[in-house]
């Protein structure tokens, strides 16, 4: 009783005032970055479904609170082809949205902060991982979905927890290929941990190229190594890898031990409690990935702004977004909060193979001197902006 007392004195001892929040959505009919053509028709490059789905819960999540402070959630969401992009941003500043959640490529974010840079709208990344995108430092710009180097450097604590110390690289010919490796290998040599060799792979047949194509002889030669690191955005490559490495050695990575925002196989935290009524609002039961974690943070970020800001001017309101003072519970055992230095979420990381969580990241040992979020990551002495 005395709980829902004091529940009751917190919602309604703060100001009370009848507002609309216009959220919108945007993403790409067809995401180049998820066409089946690149790969076996059989690989899922991303659960297939739509983020949509984790907005709407996350808008029902709130839906208490919201009302309590006479806030009415409005959505507005578009899903265009690529020539599609300014007249779908220009509709949706037209109805009056202050805050964009984005399912794009980095390029495509990139653009759209820099066309919005005169505006009061604040985009919010949710798919985009690519460190370079952080380093633009567009005032207008947050990051729900985690950097490359966060990434990488939950897989560089695992390895020196377990006191692997020789890491062999292997990684595959995309763009994205390459700035997923030369993450992990900017972080494991941050923590002195040796790359005894980094080689590209070929996915053909080619059987000049059998020293690229071959797994057992890319993972062989004289030198030996404690664990094999692969960069492969497709995936295509890296599901063989596995049992097939020239030398008993665990993969980590695309395949094996992977890092990443969320899993379905969480069992902590009010992790399965998200995952089922995730499962419950999808077509089909769909288990929720990571880009759904990242939309449902992304709106849940705007709407507690709102809600705790005592101000409802947009300027306070989007202050409190970025500042200390707000606290989000993503049902991963920590607060977190966006840094003011990239306008990353500090967000712990999850290591899980593919039906279970093996850790959490930041592990046990790996200290900061304010937040151990900040172990993930640019931290702010290290990070430049580049502009």
């Amino acid at each position: 009783m005395r709980s829902l007392t004091f529940l009751f004195f917190t919602f309604f001892a703060l100001p009370l005032y009848a507002q609309d929040i216009h959220l919108g959505l945007l993403r790409f009919q067809n995401d180049p970055r998820f066409d089946e053509d690149f790969a076996y028709a059989r690989i899922e490059l991303r659960a297939q479904g739509d983020v949509l789905t984790a907005i709407k819960m996350a808008i029902n999540d709130m839906k208490v609170i919201t009302d309590a402070r006479g806030l009415t959630v409005v959505l507005s969401e578009a899903k265009v082809a690529a020539d599609g992009l300014f007249q779908a941003v220009q509709n949706m500043l037209a109805e009056g949205v202050t805050h964009l959640i984005v399912d794009l490529p980095g390029d495509e974010v990139d653009t759209m902060a820099t066309s919005l840079a005169g505006s009061s709208v604040v985009l919010l990344n949710t798919t985009a991982p690519e460190d370079w995108l952080r380093s633009k430092c567009h005032p207008n710009l947050l990051h729900t979905a985690a950097g490359d180097r966060m990434i990488a450097d939950a897989l560089v604590q695992h390895a020196m927890f377990h006191k692997w110390r020789d890491l062999l690289v292997l990684r595959g010919k995309t763009d994205r290929d390459t700035l997923r490796a030369d993450s992990f290998v900017q972080a494991a040599e941050r923590f002195r941990l040796r790359i005894v060799d980094d080689r590209e792979f070929d996915l053909s047949t080619n059987p000049a190229l059998r020293e690229q194509n071959n797994i057992s002889l890319i993972t062989g030669g004289r030198r030996d190594y404690d664990a094999v690191y692969i960069a492969d955005e497709i995936g295509e490559y890296a599901r063989y890898v596995p049992y097939q490495v020239a030398r008993p050695r665990p993969v980590i990575g695309a395949t094996g031990l992977i890092a990443a925002e969320w899993h379905w196989a969480l069992e902590r935290y009010g992790g399965p409690q998200v995952n089922s009524r995730f499962e419950r609002l999808s077509t089909g039961n769909r288990r929720m990935s990571w880009q759904d974690w990242s939309a449902w943070m992304a709106t849940r970020a705007v709407l507690t702004a709102f809600t705790k800001s005592r101000d409802p001017a947009m300027e306070s309101v989007n202050a409190y977004l970025r500042s200390d003072r707000l606290r989000l519970d993503g049902s991963k055992g920590k607060q977190m909060s966006f840094r003011p230095w990239s306008g990353q979420l500090r967000m712990p990381i999850l290591l899980a193979t593919h039906n279970a969580i093996i850790e959490i990241a930041p592990l046990e040992g790996f200290l900061h001197q304010t937040n151990s979020l900040d172990t993930l990551g640019y931290d702010e002495k290290e990070f430049i902006c580049d502009k």
